[in-house]
């Protein structure tokens, strides 16, 4: 069963219960627990040379890809910055599970959110940070 997200004065509140585990996050980053709205890009942890795909997101969790078909909705836990996507091209299937963290760099302060895919034998992260 999937939950919907409860705006409330504009903040983004999940459910108590939260699906999504946290992972370790490396010294460049802390967890952060507000969602930045804006664009995104994205570049993988196994090829930094190039991007690997941009979105844009709203401050009520909604995503949708540029250049492609595909949005959704993401629900942030806001005591971790755990990040559970409830729809779209980021929700896990039987290829990978997909979980994320919403984060700062803190080389620059900029909101930055990490998806983690693991797909059985191997995990690969995706670093998104916000452009604008």
């Amino acid at each position: 069963m999937r939950l919907l997200p409860l705006i409330s004065a504009g903040m983004l509140i999940t459910a108590p219960a939260f699906a999504a585990p946290a992972f370790d996050l490396s010294a460049s980053y802390a967890p952060r627990t507000s969602l930045v709205p804006g664009y995104y890009a994205c570049r993988s942890g196994l090829d930094f040379d190039r991007f690997t795909f941009t979105f844009d997101l709203q401050a009520n969790g909604r995503y949708k890809l540029r250049g492609q078909v595909g949005e959704g909705q993401l629900v942030m836990s806001p005591v971790d910055g755990t990040i559970d996507f409830k729809s779209g091209p980021f929700t896990s299937d039987s290829t990978a599970k997909t979980y994320a963290r919403n984060t700062t760099r803190l080389s620059d302060g900029n909101a930055v959110i990490i998806i983690r895919y693991d797909f059985g034998n191997k995990v690969t992260n995706e670093y998104c940070a916000r452009v604008r």
